[in-house]
């Protein structure tokens, strides 16, 4: 049975608020980067049991930890925020915020794409993963590599060759067809059949590209150019059990970023229901 949930900072920086729209669309799942204007990884102890409270008040459940562990510059040298310069820290922070919020799964990435792609890096990714991996391992904790047109790891294809060299059983796969798109991969069926194997949590987001600039939109879910209830059809025929997170983009012309959360939360429901 697939189970929706959103992003809380899609909706609205005060939690209080963000929860009680999440609950009021029928997700029984939030994802939180961030609340109150702050990285969750940056709240005291406190503030995150109240965190957690306040999600559990509400029926709600916390499918991983959204942390933005190895969204860092590869290069040695490079500028980036205090948090990626320091990712043994930052995963060790995302482990106690995964214990207060009774989940064993920590997201994370695969450094700033660098010219040339993923093949010129999966050496360097290997020394920077192993270490983290090992970490995880202690902890009992699993890493879900997110692919982001961003990243080094961008596309269904990269994934799969990625997690092939990685090769452990602390590292899995969540996959953003969205992303993959952006990339330039058509990420359903393309993308996926690459995946499937080794998809352990899902993000959808829904796009367009204008043929003249090659820009890619966001639109609400179910009007772009991804086959999403294609997707989630054979996510359910491939037995996937998980979640899948409305990451939304979308806001509409003179609107807010939770009227684009509004209705692309209702068109993912619409895909779910006909993906049946």
């Amino acid at each position: 049975m697939l189970e929706l949930a959103v992003f809380t900072d899609d909706i609205d920086q005060d939690l209080t608020r963000a929860l009680d729209v999440a609950r009021e669309l029928g997700a029984p799942w939030v994802e939180i980067r961030s609340a109150w204007g702050t990285s969750l990884l940056d709240h005291g102890e406190d503030r995150l049991r109240e965190t957690y409270d306040a999600v559990r008040a509400r029926g709600l459940r916390i499918p991983c930890v959204s942390a933005p562990l190895f969204m860092a510059p590869l290069a040695a040298g490079s500028a980036g925020s205090p948090a990626d310069a320091e990712p043994e820290d930052l995963l060790q922070r995302a482990i106690r915020v995964a214990r207060v919020f009774e989940t064993e799964r920590v997201r994370c990435f695969s450094f700033r794409r660098v010219p040339g792609g993923l093949s010129g890096v999966l050496p360097v990714l290997r020394a920077r993963f192993e270490p983290a991996l090992e970490v995880a391992r202690r902890a009992g904790i699993t890493l879900l590599l997110k692919n982001d047109a961003d990243c080094s790891v961008a596309t269904g294809a990269e994934a799969a060759r990625c997690l092939d060299e990685l090769a452990s059983p602390n590292l899995r796969l969540l996959w953003d067809p969205g992303n993959a798109y952006a990339a330039g991969e058509i990420a359903y069926p393309a993308g996926y059949r690459r995946v499937k194997h080794l998809v352990s949590h899902v993000h959808v987001k829904d796009a367009a590209r204008d043929p003249t600039t090659n820009r890619v939109h966001w639109m609400p879910m179910g009007t772009g150019e991804l086959d999403l209830r294609g997707q989630l059809r054979a996510l359910r025929a491939d037995g996937y059990q998980g979640v899948v997170t409305l990451e939304n983009r979308y806001t509409p012309p003179g609107g807010t970023r939770e009227d684009g959360v509004q209705a692309s939360f209702r068109g993912l429901q619409q895909l779910l229901g006909q993906s049946g």
